[in-house]
């Protein structure tokens, strides 16, 4: 199972606290997204805030606005995520389940990235060769609130995979997000296959959580 996150997934408590437990109980083999989730993720467990906002009650925290370039230059100075998670003994949030779970991640950069964090690739080809390494392997892929990284990982995630004993079965592959024209320009670029849903990823990850009985 392949997640592919947006940075708006930790804006919110709950769903942050829903990923964490989705990762903590096995539904999680791998996970892509940029610089943003890992440094919001980890803004989250210091600050309590994403970008700057409280991520319970979303009010504004007085140069909040800062939060996330200090949590930045923090990762940098202990050399990497895993040694700031271990180091600091974090224990809320996605990145940190992802190392204390041992579950692959591949961090791809942008241009724009402040930053970045240390483990982001900014070279878009060795970017591309990480996540197929990972893809190829996947039977479910689900992505959230992302449509660059949404549409990357749909190009390059077949439709069906091989089984060892040479049986064939779909790759299945979900696209979730609050614009409908993000959804439409994935199925637009060839994903045919893709099943899309419009919602709010907050409410989606809590539901399916909840449904999994993981909270």
């Amino acid at each position: 199972i392949v997640w592919v996150l947006g940075p708006a997934c930790v804006f919110d408590h709950d769903s942050r606290a829903a990923m964490e437990s989705l990762i903590n109980n096995g539904y999680c083999d791998a996970l892509f997204a940029g610089n943003a989730l890992a440094t919001h993720d980890l803004e989250g467990d210091l600050f309590h805030t994403g970008l700057g906002q409280d991520i319970y009650t979303k009010h504004n925290v007085p140069n909040g606005h800062y939060h996330h370039l200090h949590t930045i230059n923090l990762v940098r100075k202990a050399g990497g995520i895993k040694n700031y998670v271990e180091q600091n003994n974090v224990r809320t949030g996605i990145m940190q389940a992802l190392v204390r779970n041992n579950i692959p991640y591949v961090l791809a950069g942008s241009i724009r990235d402040d930053g970045p964090m240390p483990e982001v690739i900014g070279d878009a080809y060795r970017g591309q060769s990480a996540m197929r390494e990972l893809v190829k392997k996947s039977t479910t892929v689900i992505c959230l609130a992302t449509m660059l990284h949404t549409i990357a990982t749909g190009n390059m995630t077949p439709s069906f995979r091989v089984q060892k004993d040479g049986s064939i079965r779909p790759v299945y592959f979900y696209a979730v997000d609050s614009d409908e024209f993000v959804v439409n320009k994935l199925l637009d670029r060839g994903s045919l296959s893709a099943t899309t849903i419009v919602a709010n990823v907050h409410d989606f990850i809590t539901r399916l959580a909840r449904g999994l009985g993981v909270i």
